[in-house]
């Protein structure tokens, strides 16, 4: 009886354990269906994301607007054309009749007075066509640039939003590793807080070291709540981003950041930036375009004027534009050596603490260290790698900020 009731025990624990091991196998694929790494969210971002989506509506609202703007051009053009046309043959047909009046046709004398009425006629069309079609040419070209900036402004937002994706993601990362840190700080002040209390019972210490430690695991508590709602929120605007539900359970991949990255040479940089800054040829491009209306101005208004205003204006704009885009590189520049030497510095950081914390556990095994002095030294290790990610994940986001100038990209 007691070899049946071994074995029915032991079956059902087998089967337990098998259960077990398939929930948990279950479990692992189902998380791993929800890992995602930073190439993954990139390509879904510029899938789902509304932003841009509007920037392509505007890039489409400019096109039709600019082929609106085209065809009404053209239409006026071929108004003045079928003008000239009907212009030049009357011109043809009265020098015609000229000819037979001074061989003494004196009939055509009625039908070149008509001809003379009806030139005149077209004449004045033509004349205020004229303007209609120096306006429409200049709606045209208006609304080419427009166009040409929408398609500008949507690549350029493609490449900010890669970099809004890479801040979002690397500070979920951060937060996360944050989190596990400050879960190991409460485990070091809750297990000190314990034996505080076993000491005060003993005799051996007093109520305020006690409830200061009880204050002390207190906030950590209200640390780690408030850190768990900023990751739920990060992850939401994460998620929604890249066209996912914004409760959807979203697992990041970390990426491996290099110790080093090229910086070109500030010259080299700063021609690389202004020749992709788009600004500055907007700029160049209003300026040529008014000079251009100036040779077509009148003289007896003030539009001249107005105009060499407006030169004036946007060259003041464009020393601006100079200006800006050289601070930007400059101080992107020192950003990153500065961010290179602290994330250098909190790698040789975190291998010592690696390494001090692998000796305490030795010592600790050989009894020469307490457990909370082997619990101390795991925490300087968690913090030592929180400060590592941090600085790897600082470094990388100005790196790419750099990249973006030399693109012609300045961040906000």
């Amino acid at each position: 009886m007691k070899k049946k009731l071994v074995l029915l025990l032991t079956m059902l624990f087998m089967l337990v354990c098998l259960s077990a091991g398939y929930a948990s196998e279950n479990d692992s694929e189902d998380a791993a269906e929800n890992v995602v790494t930073l190439e993954q969210v990139k390509e879904l971002a510029l899938e789902n994301s509304r932003n841009l989506t509007q920037y392509e509506i505007n890039k489409e609202k400019a096109k039709y607007q600019f082929y609106q703007a085209d065809d009404q051009y053209d239409e006026a053009e071929h108004e003045n054309n079928n003008l000239l046309s009907g212009y030049n043959n009357l011109g043809q047909e009265y020098s015609t009749l000229q000819e037979l009046l001074n061989e003494g046709d004196t009939s055509v004398i009625s039908r070149m007075n008509d001809i003379k009425e009806e030139m005149s006629s077209i004449w004045e069309n033509i004349d205020k066509n004229a303007e209609s079609i120096d306006s429409l040419l200049d709606k045209k070209r208006d609304a080419e640039a427009n166009y040409n900036d929408a398609k500008i402004d949507e690549e350029n937002y493609k490449k900010q939003l890669e970099y809004i994706v890479e801040e979002q993601y690397t500070t979920i990362l951060n937060q996360e590793n944050n989190l596990l840190t400050l879960e190991k700080e409460l485990e070091v002040k809750q297990s000190l807080l314990n034996l505080e209390r076993a000491r005060l019972a003993l005799g051996n210490s007093n109520q305020l070291k006690v409830d200061q430690l009880a204050v002390d695991v207190s906030n950590i508590d209200k640390q780690i709540i408030e850190l768990m709602s900023s990751i739920k929120k990060t992850k939401g605007n994460l998620n929604d981003m890249i066209g996912r539900d914004y409760d959807d359970e979203l697992i990041l991949a970390p990426f491996e950041i290099p110790e080093t990255g090229e910086v070109p040479d500030y010259d080299i940089l700063l021609s690389r930036a202004t020749g992709e800054y788009d600004k500055i040829d907007e700029l160049k491009r209003d300026i040529e375009q008014r000079e251009d209306d100036l040779d077509y101005v009148e003289d007896d208004n003030y539009q001249e004027e107005l105009l060499e205003l407006e030169i004036e204006e946007k060259e003041l704009q464009l020393k601006d534009e100079r200006y800006k885009l050289k601070d930007a590189i400059n101080n992107l520049m020192a950003e990153v050596k500065l961010k290179q030497e602290e994330y250098q510095l909190s790698l040789i950081n975190y291998n010592n603490a690696q390494q001090n914390y692998e000796w305490d556990k030795k010592r600790f095994e050989l009894g020469q260290i307490s457990k909370m002095d082997l619990l101390q030294s795991e925490l300087d290790c968690f913090n030592m790698k929180d400060k590592n990610i941090s600085a790897g994940y600082g470094f990388y986001l100005a790196y790419r900020s750099l990249k973006l100038a030399e693109a012609g990209i300045l961040l906000n």
